[in-house]
Parts: C-alpha cells; sequence; structure tokens
C-alpha cells in the first residue's frame, strides 16, 4: 500500500496549502474500505489502485503547469507510464483516461490541453506498453476482450435493472463506508459544480480546473458501471476507479461540512467497521451465516486437500498410469494445488462454470490419456452428481468417493463431494462445455 500513500500525500499536499491535506489523504488511505480491505485480496486491483494513484499524481502536476511547457510535457510522460501499468493490472483502467479525455472535451480551459504535445505522448506510450496483451488476444480469438465485455454487458437473469442499480451503489456505500461516501459524493458534486461555473473566465492551470478534472474521471467509472448494471449484476470493486480521484478532492476541500464534525465521525465510522471486519476475519463474531460470509471462503481447503490426497492413494486406483487431480472450479483447483502436500498439477474443469485462465493452461482435455486416473472435486448437490457422472463417461470405472465439509469452527460453509475414476478411456481434446481457443 506503499506507492498509494506516497502518492495520495503528494496529490493532496499539491491541491491545498499546508501539510494538513495530505495527512487527510494519508488517513483516507488507511481507512477507506476499498483502500484497505479492498487491497488484500487476490485481486489485480491492489495493483491497479496503486498504478492509478501514480497516474493521477502526473496528470495533476502536468495540468498545475503551463500548456506546452516542458514540466508539462515530462509529468505526461510519467502520467503515459504509470497508465500504462494500470492497463496491465486491469481493463478497467481505461476509465481512468475516458474521464480525462470527456473533461477536456466539455470545459473550454482543459481543451486547450489538446494544443499540447504532451496528452498525445502519454497515450502513445500507454498504448506502446498494452500493445503486448493485444497482441496475445489477436493471436488467441481475442478471449479476454471477449470475456470482459461478455461478463460485464451481456444479459443476466439474476434481478432487474432497478434492483440492479441499487445493489451497485449500495456495494459503493459498503466500500466506502456509508458516511465517507456521502462526503466523497459531495466533494465530487462541488467540484464539477464549480468548475464548470467557473468555465469561461478559469485559466488552464487553475485549482478549479484541476479539480473538476478529477471529478469527472471519478464519475465517469460509475456512469460506465451503471450502464453495464442495467444489462447485469456489478461486482462492487468494478468500480474501484471512483475512489483515487474523490479521494483526493475530499482530502483538498476546504468546506466546512468536511473539515468539521461530518470528517471525524466518517473517519470515525470507518475506522470501526475495518476493526469490526479484522476482528472477524480472526473469530466470527457477526451474526453471517457462513456460507453467506466471503471470509469463511478462505476455510476448510486443508480439510478437502487431506479428502484429496486419502483418493490419490486409494487402492481403487491401482493398475493406471499416471493419478491426475482437477476440481470444477476454478477457486478449488487453486485452493487444492496450494494444499496437496506435493502441490501437484491441478486441473480446473469448468464444466459447471465460465471460461478462466485453467482453460489457457495445459488441462485435462490434453494431459489426461487413456490409462490414466483422475480424482476430482465437485460440488455435493444435484449439479454437481450430474457433472461427476458426465466424467465418468470417459473412463471404465467410477468410484464414488468421501463427502466434505467445509468448515470454519462449526459452521459449515459449503459442501464437496470426491470422486475417483480409472483407466481413462474417451477424454474429450477439448472442453465440451467451452470452444477450443484457436
Amino acid at each position: 500500500m506503499g506507492p498509494q500513500v506516497i502518492c495520495a500525500w503528494q496529490l493532496a499536499g499539491r491541491g491545498a496549502p499546508g501539510a494538513t491535506a495530505a495527512r487527510r489523504a494519508a488517513m483516507l488511505m488507511a481507512l477507506l474500505p476499498i483502500a484497505t480491505l479492498g487491497l488484500v485480496l487476490a485481486t489485480p486491483d491492489a495493483a491497479l489502485f496503486a498504478t492509478a494513484m501514480v497516474a493521477l499524481l502526473a496528470v495533476e502536476r502536468a495540468l498545475a503547469h503551463p500548456v506546452r511547457s516542458l514540466a508539462s510535457f515530462a509529468w505526461w510522460v510519467v502520467a503515459g507510464v504509470a497508465l500504462g501499468g494500470a492497463f496491465l493490472s486491469k481493463y478497467t483502467a481505461v476509465l481512468l483516461p475516458m474521464g480525462l479525455v470527456v473533461a477536456c472535451l466539455v470545459h473550454p480551459a482543459l481543451r486547450r490541453r489538446y494544443l499540447d504535445a504532451g496528452p498525445w505522448v502519454a497515450s502513445a506510450i500507454a498504448l506502446t506498453l498494452f500493445a503486448p496483451v493485444v497482441v496475445w488476444n489477436a493471436l488467441n480469438n481475442w478471449i479476454s476482450f471477449r470475456f470482459q465485455l461478455g461478463h460485464g454487458f451481456n444479459a443476466a437473469a439474476r434481478g432487474n435493472p432497478l434492483s440492479r442499480e441499487l445493489e451497485m451503489i449500495g456495494g459503493q456505500i459498503g466500500l466506502a463506508s456509508p458516511i465517507l461516501f456521502g462526503l466523497l459524493a459531495m466533494v465530487v458534486w462541488w467540484a464539477l459544480r464549480d468548475g464548470w461555473a467557473a468555465r469561461h473566465t478559469a485559466q488552464p492551470t487553475d485549482t478549479s480546473v484541476r479539480r473538476f478534472a478529477f471529478a469527472v474521471i471519478s464519475v465517469a467509472p460509475l456512469a460506465f458501471f451503471a450502464v453495464s448494471a442495467w444489462r447485469r449484476p456489478v461486482e462492487a470493486n468494478w468500480s474501484a476507479m471512483i475512489y483515487p480521484g474523490a479521494m483526493m478532492l475530499l482530502a483538498t476541500s476546504e468546506q466546512s461540512t468536511v473539515r468539521r464534525v461530518w470528517w471525524r465521525r466518517g473517519l470515525a465510522f470507518a475506522a470501526v467497521l475495518l476493526a469490526i471486519v479484522g476482528v472477524q476475519a480472526f473469530t466470527p463474531v457477526l451474526p453471517v451465516a457462513p456460507r453467506k460470509d466471503p471470509i469463511a471462503r478462505a476455510h476448510g481447503w486443508t480439510t478437502l486437500a487431506a479428502a484429496m490426497q486419502t483418493a490419490r492413494q486409494d487402492p481403487f486406483l491401482d493398475g493406471t498410469v499416471d493419478r491426475w487431480v482437477a476440481a470444477d472450479r476454478y477457486q478449488d483447483a487453486s485452493e487444492l494445488a496450494f494444499h496437496l502436500p506435493d502441490q501437484p498439477m491441478v486441473f480446473a474443469l469448468n464444466l459447471g462454470g465460465r471460461t478462466n485462465q485453467y482453460d489457457l493452461w495445459p488441462n485435462a482435455w490434453q494431459k489426461v490419456r487413456p490409462g490414466d486416473g483422475l480424482v476430482v472435486a465437485f460440488d455435493a448437490d444435484a449439479k454437481g452428481d450430474s457433472l461427476a457422472r458426465v466424467v465418468g463417461s470417459w473412463f471404465t470405472e467410477t468410484k464414488q468417493g468421501a463427502l466434505v465439509v467445509l468448515r470454519r469452527q462449526s459452521g459449515e460453509v459449503g459442501t464437496r463431494r470426491v470422486w475417483l475414476y480409472r483407466i481413462a478411456r474417451d477424454v474429450p481434446r477439448a472442453s465440451p462445455t467451452h470452444p477450443p481457443q484457436s
């Protein structure tokens, strides 16, 4: 979290006199849930947040210097490098420059930046750094681009547009904590209002112009995912690009509403939330069913790995050539790969789920050969049993193994069934549920 704090400190210190704003920015980084708990998860959001903060720092410095100045150009170069890193972290990083482009199009003072070579050079640098990703996608049927677009915009049966929009807003309130979210929304609105009111008289280097740009950069991801939520549910962390710019606006705001009681209450409430979640991670204290507690999903994997290891040594598999290990879910496969004592190659069959990275790595369809054995973990339900029977049709014999209950203390998180298969005969050469990738 170091780069984020350093950049926040520097950004806020530039946006308001004295060290007060810089301290506020560091406090927000330490207490805002999206900037703390959200970045300890195994997602690309941590790298995205760090590179986005560097990019915003460089953009702020570039906008603070006159158009066509050497200092402005140098900071645009830094922004291009940081933005390229953000692109490599997560595709939603494109929303950051998209917001800046919109701000420059609508605001007369920012529009003058198009006369500067800096933004164009920054764009070229970022796209050059991102080019290998584009080339790889072109050679692999645009798989990750198609996945992300489909993941965000394909119609979903769950909920209706209104409920999904409310769910998205609720998720953002949870990521920021209610009071701080309200303060963030207020300062973004004030920056938009004041920057727009002064658009005809403001100079390109005015503080109100930079604050307007940051406000638009914050609104753009929210608007984008509001459109996405009209089609399908939006996961809370997808909109993470809302927060870097909004946090800096809040830290540097001189409005009395922000500077006094509500600021202290917001930080205190966020600190209490973080403390509760921290305790919950150590021991369950909240009345949340284990199956619905995201923290509980980290538990029970050693139990499943032990059952899978026992199954791998079952005499039922005697006579097989190689004994492979798999799970249907990619989450289960990754946990097993870590927790099994020899950390073997573990396949994710993905028969009951969407395409993911495991489909691109060496997989069961390529590795399992006639005569081999296979041990698989499926969900212990009707769907899992049905998928297990599909796999059984590819082998000479099938054995239903142990039922494994994943627990956190006494609470049941989930259940898996271990299945054993011996003497492979008709294993497909490609996934029967996902089209082969060229």
